[in-house]
C-alpha cells in the first residue's frame, strides 16, 4: 500500500555536503527560510498511513528499508513534509524526528525524483 508520494522540486547548496554523511533533510516547498540551503524540498504531499520500520522508501529507483522511525516523524509529514532521513540502518532512532533506512545504494536526490513511502 502506498502511504506517501512527493516529487522532489529543489535541493540546497548545501545538501551534498549532507549526502557526504548519509543524511537528507526533507521538507515540502514551504520550509523556513534558514533550512532550504540544507534540505531537499518537495511537492505537498498526504501522509496516507503510519510509517513504521520495514516499509519501503524509493527515492527515484532507489530502494531502501526503513529501520526505525522517530516518535513526531509522521506529525511532522503530515504538518509540513519534513523529516531527516539517515542511511545507517539503526534499528533505534537517534532523534525524534529521523526515519533510519537500510540499502545498497549510496543515498541521492535529483529533481524530479519521486519519493514514495509504501507499506
Amino acid at each position: 500500500m502506498k502511504k506517501y508520494e512527493v516529487t522532489i522540486t529543489k535541493i540546497g547548496e548545501l545538501v551534498k555536503e549532507f549526502l557526504s554523511q548519509n543524511i537528507i533533510v526533507l521538507f515540502n516547498e514551504n520550509a523556513p527560510l534558514e533550512l532550504q540551503d540544507i534540505s531537499v524540498m518537495h511537492t505537498e504531499g498526504e501522509l496516507l498511513d503510519d510509517i513504521k520500520a520495514g516499509d519501503k522508501l524509493t527515492i527515484g529507483e532507489r530502494i531502501y528499508t526503513i529501520t526505525a522511525v522517530g516518535e513526531v516523524v509522521n506529525k511532522n509529514i503530515r504538518r509540513m513534509g519534513h523529516t531527516c532521513l539517515k542511511f545507517d540502518g539503526k534499528t533505534s532512532p537517534e532523534l525524534p524526528g529521523d526515519i533510519h533506512l537500510s540499502g545498497v545504494y549510496p543515498p541521492g536526490a535529483s529533481l524530479g525524483e519521486k519519493i514514495v513511502i509504501e507499506g
